[in-house]
């Protein structure tokens, strides 16, 4: 089976559940914990990810590190993972459930990448023109790139909006040149 599909299809059977308990937000806040931990944590991507070790053992490990603070919907649910062993795509799954989730509550994910750290005021009027733009509840993830020099780059649902300094340089460059 196409990876993708397997992710989404684990993913949203996760959804369907949680919406069907009444709990999305609760199993949402654990897929986020599962998801910050994974990207944090190398170690934790490397058990999953190998063969040798065995399912019991990637469960314990799993229910050690998440039991305490997680619902019992979404222990269940990394039991079968473990049990089907698909815990390869743990991440994958809880990327394409935060995916699933942002859609089902219209939600839009927005990446600023820009030279410096922008300020609060400057996100917030970034975030409020984007949600009267596009009539949705937008999530920043602010990424500094120093090359830009200055101004940002905003990336939304594929889109890129360059307003960087290094775009305006080179453009100023072409247009010497021609």
């Amino acid at each position: 089976m196409d990876e993708k599909r397997l992710q989404k299809r684990y993913a949203q059977s996760l959804f369907d559940l949680a919406r069907e308990k009444d709990i999305i937000n609760n199993v949402s806040n654990d897929v986020d914990n599962i998801l910050q931990t994974c990207n944090q944590s190398r170690e934790l991507c490397s058990i999953l990810k190998n063969p040798i070790i065995k399912p019991l053992k990637k469960k314990e490990i799993l229910f050690a590190l998440f039991e305490n603070n997680c619902q019992e919907l979404t222990m269940r649910f990394l039991s079968l993972v473990t049990a089907k062993r698909r815990e390869i795509y743990l991440k994958e799954i809880c990327t394409s459930f935060r995916e699933i989730f942002n859609t089902y509550n219209n939600i839009k994910t927005v990446k600023i990448t820009s030279a410096a750290k922008l300020n609060a005021q400057a996100v917030n009027t970034i975030k409020q023109k984007l949600e009267a733009e596009f009539s949705c509840k937008v999530q920043t993830e602010e990424f500094i790139n120093a090359n830009l020099i200055g101004g940002f780059i905003l990336e939304i649902d594929g889109k890129q909006y360059d307003a960087s300094y290094l775009r305006k340089l080179n453009d100023l460059r072409k247009e010497i040149i021609k």
